[in-house]
C-alpha cells in the first residue's frame, strides 16, 4: 500500500511498502525497527476497539421516486442521538434490499437505507423502462428520507453501491450536495459498453480463443452496437458479421447472452433502446470529475466483469489530476466481483479485510 500526498491511495499486491491509517493514522515500511512495528500494532488494536458492534432496530418505510413507490428497510442503531447514514445502491438486474450490508452498518453505529429495487419485490414501478443513470434518483429520494428523520446527522449521510451501483454513487454524488461521502464496490471507471466489451471478451478467452481472435470478435461487437447506439454504419456492422461468420469463434459469439445477431437485426425492446441509446456510453469520468467527497473505492483482482487495472488507473488519474483530497482505491487479491474468494475447501467467503477495510474507511471519515 502507498499513500501519496493529496490523495489516499491503496494497494495490496506487494509488500515492499505499506502504510495502515486508523484515527490515529499511522504509516509503517519494512525498513522500521521493531518496536516501531510492535507499538503500531498496539496501537491499531485500539483503533479497531474504538467501535464495537451495536445492537440494531428495523423499520420498514416506504417513499416515492418520481411514479414509483419504494420499499425498503431503515437499519438503525440501537443507540440515542443523530447517526450518520447510508442509502444502499443496487447492482444491475431484478435487486431487492440488501438486508445483509444494511445490518452491517447499523452495527458499526451508521443507520442504514436498503430498499427494493423499483419493480422488484414490494417496489413499484419498472427498472427496465429507465436508463440505469435514473435510478439514482431513487437513492436521493431515499436521502430526502432520511433528512426527515430526527436521528439522523444531516451532514453525514453518504452513498454505498455494488457492480452498476459503483456507478451511480459517484453519480449520487455529483448530483446532490446531500451525499457526504461514497463507497463504491467493483464499480468500473469504463463505460457500461467497454464493461460489457470486457465481460464478452473474458468468456471467449475462457473458451481458449487467442486475444488476436478476441480482438476481432469485440471489434465485431463494437461495429454493431455502434449502429445500435447512433443509426449509422449499418453497412459496416453488416460486413463485419458477414466476416465473422468465416471465423471458428462466430458460434460462440452469437451464444452469447446478449444475442448479438438478433440484436441487430430486432432491436426494438425499451431494454435494449436504453442501453444503445442512453446507458451504453454513460462516461464514469465525467462523474468523477465532479466529485469532491470523501470516496472509497474496492475491487477484487479476479473480477471478470470488470477490467480492474483499467478502471484503477482511470480514477486514480482523473481524480489526482482534479486533486481531489480525498479518496482511497483498494484492490483484494483473488477477489472476484462480489468481492468474494474461494478457499482451498472450495467454499466462497468474503475476500479477508473487505469489511475491515470499509470498517476502519468509516472509522476515519464518518464516525
Amino acid at each position: 500500500m502507498h499513500r501519496a500526498s493529496g490523495f489516499d491511495f491503496s494497494w495490496t499486491y506487494g509488500n515492499a511498502i505499506w502504510s495502515f491509517d486508523c484515527r490515529c493514522r499511522l504509516q509503517m515500511r519494512t525498513h522500521v525497527l521493531r518496536a516501531t512495528a510492535v507499538a503500531t500494532t498496539l496501537l491499531c488494536a485500539v483503533c479497531s476497539r474504538a467501535l464495537s458492534p451495536l445492537s440494531v432496530r428495523e423499520e420498514p418505510v416506504r417513499f416515492s421516486s418520481g411514479d414509483a413507490t419504494l420499499a425498503g428497510t431503515l437499519f438503525i442503531p440501537d443507540q440515542p442521538g443523530r447517526h450518520p447514514a447510508v442509502v444502499l445502491f443496487h447492482g444491475s438486474g431484478p435487486q431487492e434490499r440488501d438486508s445483509y450490508r444494511g445490518r452491517w452498518f447499523a452495527n458499526w453505529g451508521i443507520t442504514a437505507l436498503a430498499y427494493d429495487k423499483r419493480g422488484t419485490g414490494e417496489s413499484t414501478g419498472d427498472y427496465r423502462k429507465v436508463p440505469f443513470q435514473d435510478l439514482v434518483e431513487d437513492g436521493l429520494a431515499g436521502i430526502a428520507l432520511l433528512k426527515t428523520r430526527s436521528d439522523v446527522d444531516l451532514k453525514r449521510i453518504g452513498v454505498w453501491g455494488q457492480s452498476q451501483g459503483g456507478w451511480l454513487g459517484p453519480l449520487a454524488a455529483a448530483r446532490s450536495s446531500d451525499v457526504a461521502f461514497v463507497i463504491a464496490v467493483s464499480g468500473p471507471g469504463v463505460t457500461p459498453g467497454e464493461q460489457m466489451i470486457f465481460y464478452y471478451a473474458s468468456e471467449l478467452r475462457n473458451r481458449g480463443y487467442s486475444d488476436q481472435e478476441i480482438s476481432r470478435a469485440s471489434d465485431v461487437r463494437r461495429q454493431v452496437w455502434s449502429y445500435m447506439a447512433t443509426g449509422d454504419g449499418y453497412e459496416r456492422a453488416n460486413s463485419a458479421i458477414q466476416r465473422a461468420k468465416r471465423e471458428r469463434w462466430y458460434a460462440d459469439l452469437c451464444a452469447q447472452q446478449d444475442d448479438l445477431i438478433a440484436t441487430f437485426e430486432h432491436a426494438t425492446s425499451d431494454r435494449n433502446q436504453n442501453w444503445f441509446k442512453s446507458e451504453m456510453n454513460y462516461d464514469p469520468v465525467a462523474t468523477l470529475k465532479k466529485l469532491k467527497v470523501p470516496v472509497l473505492f474496492l475491487f477484487g483482482s479476479q473480477d471478470r466483469l470488470v477490467p480492474v487495472p483499467t478502471s484503477v488507473e482511470i480514477i486514480q488519474q482523473t481524480l489526482s489530476a482534479d486533486s481531489h483530497q480525498d479518496f482511497t482505491v483498494k484492490v483484494f487479491p483473488g477477489a472476484d466481483h462480489g468481492l468474494s474468494v474461494v478457499d482451498a475447501s472450495g467454499s466462497s467467503r468474503l475476500a479477508p479485510g473487505y469489511e475491515d477495510t470499509m470498517k476502519e474507511w468509516l472509522l476515519r471519515h464518518v464516525r
